[in-house]
């Protein structure tokens, strides 16, 4: 989103000085929000050990993760796709109210999933804008396929 706004910004031709100090503007209250369909990916990373992936497996958990001070950290877990949809909503909602978002559904090989979370959003946001697109090589890698969630910031 950032890369995306950078660009915008730069083909209206400002400045340099313009497009950084507009980066910093949105880097504060970014906010990244997913949901894991599995724990097979990030436990294949390392980065949540075989017994929890199998538990959350046989209990059809679904994990939430957030950024939080520039990292993606697993803060909740959930039952059912249906409720993580829902979580996710949740939490961002709660971070930015009403506020005009610039938003963006991301997802990792899961296009029904991110239509169904896309048609949700638009029903309970105050949207300035609102793109879907694949979620960052990098952390699909880590997370896996099944990775749904949202990318916002407020207008500024």
């Amino acid at each position: 989103m950032m890369c995306r706004e950078a660009r915008i910004i730069d083909r209206a031709g400002s400045s340099l000085e313009k497009i950084l100090k507009r980066m910093e503007t949105i880097r504060e209250p970014i906010t990244i929000t997913l949901t894991l369909d599995t724990l097979k990916y990030a436990r294949m990373s390392g980065r949540v050990g075989t017994l929890q992936a199998a538990l959350a497996t046989v209990l059809n958990v679904k994990p939430i993760v957030t950024l939080q001070d520039g990292m993606l950290q697993m803060t909740e877990r959930v039952r059912t796709r249906q409720f993580s949809l829902d979580r996710v909503i949740k939490i961002v909602k709660e971070k930015f109210g009403d506020s005009r978002l610039n938003m963006a559904v991301v997802h990792a090989l899961d296009t029904e999933a991110a239509k169904i979370l896309l048609e949700k959003v638009r029903m309970s946001f105050n949207l300035k804008d609102l793109i879907t697109t694949d979620l960052s090589i990098s952390v699909a890698a880590n997370l896996g396929p099944g990775t749904v969630g949202i990318v916002a910031y407020p207008e500024q």
